[in-house]
């Protein structure tokens, strides 16, 4: 019977799913911390949490990668069990609970990455700031819940690696799918937060969607989130070696995708110094008006200073560099003054 079930499963190897996976990702997401990093020295903005909490994420995010390599290079994963030794099936699922601590370190950085970006810029605003204290205690929490259910979800927790020891387990299929629709809600709870924000701001309904757009670019880590649920319906816990590869390998995407989107609304100031700034158009004249606008650490460090920058010759006035600006919108015609 045994062997009947050896011939009925090919002896093939899908790891190449991760291979590629990881590397068309991380590669782009490295990439897009390194530009965020630059942009601030152009933009001549001094670093905050959310630049180095962004850099955390990118090194547990190789931490991921390097991990899932090494199941690969050492312990065949990628292969169907049946033709894995018993001792690399338990090594692996040893190195697999070290891959499930990793990953949910690396989404919670970034999504703190996310919310400290919206502090930067809007944080000034009471109202929104409860919402993103509030925000990041559910983001902490989901971390605690999931490192706890992880370690704790097997008792003892080496049954997890070698099933043959007296104890039980939780489902692990069902926990990772639930795991990835807890994680999907609070992403889009996290790109939906400064939306509100975003449109009270008193600039043009362009720039308004442009801002809008910017921070709806992380909607790409809910795709990649769905794709990553649906995958778990073709894990089967008897062949983990071979039927995680998707799951895995959709995990991997999701991570760097996320830090691509958390990096990519901060790289306005290197865009505009390379590519030339876009220049609002002065066909019609700003009249004298009053606005009050949140401000970021520094008026061109990101996405508010890019909405800033092309005002028509705004003035700037700032008490510190976090609070309110005050600025005084005057017409061309009156700079001669």
């Amino acid at each position: 019977m045994c062997m009947e079930s050896v011939q009925e499963l090919p002896d093939d190897n899908i790891s190449w799913h991760i291979l590629v996976g990881t590397i068309i990702t991380i590669v782009p997401a490295t990439l897009c911390v390194i530009l965020r990093f630059i942009s601030r020295h152009v933009a001549r903005a001094g670093l905050w949490w959310d630049d180095y909490t962004i850099a955390v994420a990118l090194v547990f995010n190789w931490a991921l990668a390097i991990l899932r390599w090494v199941e690969i290079a050492f312990y065949d994963y990628g292969r169907h069990s049946q033709y894995i030794s018993s001792e690399n099936i338990e090594n692996f699922l040893m190195t697999f609970m070290a891959v499930r601590i990793v990953y949910f370190t690396n989404a919670v950085f970034t999504k703190a990455s996310l919310l400290l970006l919206f502090h930067r810029i809007f944080g000034v605003v009471k109202g929104f700031r409860w919402a993103l204290w509030t925000s990041g205690v559910l983001v902490i929490a989901y971390f605690i819940a999931c490192a706890i259910t992880a370690i704790a979800g097997c008792s003892p927790p080496s049954k997890f690696w070698n099933p043959s020891l007296p104890g039980h387990c939780i489902n692990i299929v069902a926990f990772f799918r639930w795991n990835g629709v807890a994680n999907m809600f609070l992403d889009l709870l996290v790109l939906c937060l400064p939306l509100p924000m975003a449109w009270r701001v008193k600039t043009t309904v362009r720039q308004k969607w442009v801002l809008t757009g910017l921070f709806l670019l992380g909607g790409f880590v809910c795709v990649v989130s769905i794709l990553l649920i649906v995958s778990f319906d073709l894990s089967d816990v008897n062949d983990p070696t071979y039927t995680s590869i998707d799951p895995s390998t959709w995990s991997s995407v999701e991570q760097s995708v996320g830090i691509i989107c958390a990096c990519l609304p901060t790289l306005r100031p290197l865009i505009r110094r390379f590519l030339g700034s876009s220049g609002a158009s002065a066909s019609s004249p700003a009249s004298d008006s009053q606005i009050r606008l949140p401000a970021p650490v520094d008026e061109e460090s990101g996405i508010m200073g890019s909405i800033l920058s092309s005002a028509p010759r705004a003035h700037i006035r700032c008490a510190t560099s976090n609070q309110l600006c005050m600025f005084q919108t005057v017409n061309r015609s009156s700079e001669s003054h």
